[in-house]
């Protein structure tokens, strides 16, 4: 009976390393997609903006601007009235100010609207660099059967989360070029829906200083997109971009 426990044992450590070793290689064929580690750790500041498509027909884009080193963050958001809303706060401390055409916002609504730009900043930022944040504290991951893409063998990585974020229900599911190594589409179930939506992602550019990432993601079932018409990292930005409006 103790050799039997011993050999289960055995095999059970066997198979978990073969499986760890499996997804460490995975990760690294999509981190090497993306440019690798040290590409996206030296870039810096992120420019891009955040639009939705249905239709034929295309929304304002939200406009960020991002100092990944200090947290300092600038978003610009369209308003229906034709006011120019920015906030200026730092992703780390989740504090700053809003600012309406310019002009400083009442102390009754700066909390709520930096509350707000803090939430597109989690959800903009995680629809254009998620392949870089497999390896976050709080992200689970495990590996699902291999799925045939559009004729491409692909690896799936399940990914929820330890009560991180602001939706820590969430779960998703990523599919991997197995030869390319990029995100070609991915599925999730958001933690207050019960059908999941399916967005094939379009082939990486390079946004430069060679980091390569996918810039529109299409929803199967009705052609709608989350895209980005500007996404780029920017060698420097104008110290005045994080603080005045």
């Amino acid at each position: 009976m103790k050799k039997l426990l011993f050999l289960c044992a055995f095999l059970f450590s066997f198979i978990s390393l073969v499986n760890a070793q499996s997804k460490a290689e995975i990760f690294e064929k999509v981190w090497k997609a993306v440019g690798g580690k040290s590409t996206f750790e030296k870039s810096r500041y992120l420019e891009f903006d955040f639009a939705a498509e249905r239709n034929g027909k295309s929304n304002q884009p939200r406009k960020h601007f991002w100092d990944r080193y200090t947290g300092d963050y600038r978003l610009e958001m369209p308003q229906s009235d034709g006011k120019k809303m920015v906030v200026l706060f730092n992703t780390n401390t989740q504090k700053g100010k809003a600012y309406e055409n310019g002009i400083l916002v009442p102390d009754s609504l700066n909390n709520q609207l930096v509350k707000r730009a803090y939430a597109s900043f989690i959800n903009d930022t995680y629809w254009l660099i998620t392949p870089v944040k497999l390896e976050d504290p709080g992200v689970n991951t495990n590996l699902e059967a291999d799925e045939l893409i559009n004729g491409i063998n692909c690896h799936t990585i399940h990914l929820n989360f330890d009560k991180v974020g602001l939706t820590p229900g969430d779960q998703y599911w990523l599919y991997v070029n197995d030869k390319t190594g990029e995100v070609v589409r991915w599925k999730f179930l958001l933690q207050k829906q019960q059908n999941t939506s399916v967005f094939d992602w379009t082939p990486y550019q390079d946004l430069g200083n060679g980091l390569k990432l996918s810039t529109r993601k299409t929803n199967l079932a009705n052609q709608s997109s989350i895209y980005f018409p500007v996404a780029r990292v920017l060698d420097t930005l104008d110290k005045n971009t994080f603080t005045k409006p």
